[in-house]
């Protein structure tokens, strides 16, 4: 048996395969502005990031410097001085009482930067 209405209309399909060479283009085109967008964006996120980190280790640093000054006796004391630049050997003091390793010294901004100490905030900042 066969459907009678099937019979007297046939349709012809062509199954297209691909893409055209246009449709790849707009494509790629439209990735492109897209990536032209975001990259900017991503690494002014990444400075902005970096910047934080080295406050918030500036922090740790100050903390660390206090506790230092506290507890050890003798000459283990670190000296801080409103507006000295403390280098990463200048805060070794902190490696030898066992606070923290020299990586954590090390400024994430600019490695060949210290930090300065502050009075006025009694915090350590990164070196601009």
């Amino acid at each position: 048996m066969t459907n009678p209405s099937n019979n007297n209309t046939k349709k012809t399909t062509t199954l297209r395969k691909g893409f055209t060479l246009i449709e790849i283009l707009i494509v790629v085109v439209i990735l492109g502005v897209l990536a032209a967008l975001v990259v900017p964006s991503v690494t002014s996120a990444l400075d902005d990031a970096n910047t934080e980190a080295a406050s918030a280790r500036g922090g740790q640093i100050t903390t660390m410097v206090t506790r230092l000054n506290q507890f050890q006796p003798g000459g283990a004391s670190i000296t801080l001085t409103d507006g000295a630049t403390y280098s990463a050997t200048d805060l070794n003091a902190l490696v030898t009482a066992g606070y923290c390793s020299a990586d954590d010294l090390a400024n994430q901004v600019d490695s060949t930067k210290g930090w300065v100490w502050t009075a006025s905030t009694r915090r350590f900042t990164p070196e601009p």
